[in-house]
């Protein structure tokens, strides 16, 4: 049988190496794999002790690891995530021996597989001691258990080129509470979600990494632009042949595809209304009952809806039918935009580029104090769409224009914003006092959040809360 070739990552064990080491390797080669490399993680008072074994073993690639308590799990954590991860995260064949160390470092390595760190086809092993057999074994760490950011990790993988929300990497507070709202809610099984946010914020692409995975169902996805007003109640529900003019073959329709899925409606407010007030009935029913055009029998689909718009609430709530935005809207989830997340944004920039960056193209993403000044300062309108705008700008050019220059090509709602502008006083002749004040302290909270950079340096200036600026903006 032809060995196999694998990569060994380990703590070191103060009291039992190099037999620790030495076993494994010895175990692992008797079940056929061949240990080319060990990452060796030890602490700098080990040293002496790493020179001698590190002459035994050539294959060993000491990782330097301080731990003042080898007891603290988030200082191990982070000392793995931050130190560790970056080195390993392209082997291929990579077995972990969580046996050394202490109770902590072994829950470090459990947390981080479950939550699909590791590269794909990682294995943990234990290596042990047999007191009556006088022999040592090594097994395989039986831990199935999966969470959805394990399942994440699995879609970043297999979707290299896809841009998505990394929930545990959200660092503003208003990214923060709308990630977790979606992961509290799209855990409870059939209850509508509703996704509002602009134009670019990613709410298809939240829908299809983030929602899909905690819920562990394919989406079924519906550009509701796209339905013929005529045609709608027939791609909704699906027909019978003959059921119309046209009609030359049984089709099953989005509701119908979605059984056991998730039904996915982008731009809901385009949907027309007589499909609107006939999925209401279908979503008030548990057994979410429908009926196939021409079909004299009801038939039922097990479909969990989650629906999304760029409207405000306001708005969506006077484009829709009542009874049906009120049925949809129970879990009502506000994407921020970037600008209300300052603090993100140079992660996403990070993100955007690696998804978009040719071969030939740095794998840094470009930086410089323009581009640092316009991630401050910009409204972003477009969101992931400037970024990405940005980004196809400077591969184009590819340094024949400095960022400064491309820069200054972008749109003037995208430029920083100097002076503060409340538009036409029109726009406020037909409010109440109350709703005229409500326009003004939203566009004053949108300038200033700009202007300063973040929501916590605009509340600094304008003396008061960053909770006060971010729910003016949702005005």
């Amino acid at each position: 049988m032809k060995s196999n070739m694998v990569t060994l990552l380990t703590w070191s064990s103060e009291n039992h190496d190099p037999e620790v080491i030495k076993n494994v390797l010895k175990d692992l080669k008797k079940a056929n794999h061949i240990v080319n490399k060990v990452y060796y993680l030890y602490q700098s008072f080990q040293k002496n002790k790493l020179e001698k074994i590190k002459q035994e073993y050539p294959c060993l690639e000491p990782i330097c690891i301080e731990l003042d308590k080898p007891t603290d799990h988030k200082k191990i954590y982070d000392e793995i995530r931050n130190n560790v991860l970056p080195i390993v995260v392209k082997e291929q064949n990579l077995f972990i021996n969580i046996s050394p160390g202490t109770p902590a470092m072994h829950a470090v390595w459990l947390i981080l597989y479950a939550a699909g760190e590791f590269p794909s086809g990682t294995r943990l092993i234990s290596s042990q001691w047999n007191p009556k057999t006088k022999e040592t074994f090594c097994d395989d760490v039986d831990f199935p258990i999966t969470t959805y950011l394990s399942k994440l990790r699995d879609y970043e993988k297999e979707n290299p080129k896809e841009a998505f929300y990394k929930p545990e990497n959200a660092k503003s507070e208003a990214r923060k509470n709308a990630l977790e709202k979606i992961r509290v809610y799209a855990r409870v099984q059939g209850v509508p979600m509703l996704l509002l946010g602009e134009r670019g914020i990613g709410k298809s692409r939240l829908v299809e990494s983030v929602v899909s995975k905690i819920k562990k169902k394919e989406v079924v996805s519906v550009a509701c632009g796209t339905l013929d007003s005529n045609l709608a109640e027939s791609a909704m529900f699906g027909h019978k042949k003959g059921s119309f003019t046209g009609a030359t073959a049984d089709k099953k329709g989005y509701f119908g595809e979605a059984d056991g899925k998730i039904l996915f409606l982008d731009e809901i407010q385009d949907l027309p209304k007589g499909v609107q007030r006939k999925l209401l009935r279908t979503l008030q029913d548990k057994k979410h009952r429908y009926r196939i055009l021409g079909d004299d029998k009801e038939s039922t689909a097990d479909v969990e809806l989650v629906c999304a718009s760029n409207l405000t609430e306001n708005e969506l709530r006077q484009k829709l039918d009542p009874d049906f935005f009120d049925r949809i809207s129970f879990y009502t989830v506000n994407i921020p935009p970037l600008r209300e997340c300052r603090e993100d944004i140079v992660g996403d920039w990070n993100e955007v580029w690696k998804t978009v960056r040719l071969d030939s193209s740095s794998k840094e993403a470009p930086m410089d104090k323009h581009l640092e000044k316009y991630f401050k300062t910009s409204r972003l309108s477009g969101n992931f769409r400037t970024l990405q705008s940005i980004a196809y700008q400077l591969i184009a050019w590819n340094g024949k224009k400095t960022i400064e220059e491309i820069l200054k090509n972008f749109p003037a709602e995208d430029s920083p914003n100097e002076t503060f502008d409340i538009g036409d006083f029109s726009t406020f002749q037909n409010l109440t006092w109350k709703e005229a004040t409500k326009l003004f302290q939203q566009k004053l909270a949108e300038y200033s959040c700009g202007k300063y950079g973040t929501q916590e340096a605009a509340a600094q200036k304008l003396d008061c809360t960053s909770k006060t600026l971010q729910n003016a903006m949702k005005n």
